[in-house]
């Protein structure tokens, strides 16, 4: 319940990057994105969006002008691999222009995407329980492995 003087509550959204290793090599994507469902979590709002999901990991989250809070999840491997896919490369690292203005002004849906991958990749390198799930995807392994690892504020670019 709102009490009087209390800010409104800003709705969430939950968006997902799903990703697809390509058989020559590299990665492609989609997106989708959705309101929580009552009583749902932002994990299996992730999960429905991308039609399931292995691999599951929240990669970043942002406020857009329109009041919402945009939650994005990275999912991986491709559940639904005959919905069609953006061919992925390295984009720009979005930012803002200032330590106190992080947030970019616009964020394109690609750019997000490869935050997601390289936030994808770090995983891949130093968490052995990412590492041990890669062992079974031999294809996305290899695809991540040729982006660079790392997380905000390790980048530059």
């Amino acid at each position: 319940m709102k009490t009087r003087g209390e800010p409104p509550v800003r709705p969430v959204v939950v968006e997902v990057v799903v990703l697809r290793a390509v058989p020559e090599g590299g990665l492609a994507y989609r997106s989708a994105r959705g309101g929580l469902l009552p009583d749902e979590d932002p994990v299996r709002a992730a999960r429905r969006l991308a039609g399931a999901g292995e691999w599951v990991h929240s990669t970043s989250w942002r406020y857009t002008d329109e009041g919402h809070v945009v939650l994005t999840f990275a999912v991986a491997p491709e559940p639904e691999e005959w919905r069609p896919a953006k061919p992925l490369a390295e984009t720009g690292i979005a930012r803002g222009p200032l330590p106190g203005r992080p947030a970019p002004d616009a964020v394109s849906v690609e750019q997000v995407a490869a935050h997601a991958v390289r936030h994808l990749a770090f995983l891949a390198a130093h968490d052995p329980v990412a590492g041990g799930f890669l062992a079974g995807h031999p294809l996305l392994a290899r695809a991540l492995e040729a982006w660079p690892g790392g997380v905000a504020g390790q980048l530059t670019g």
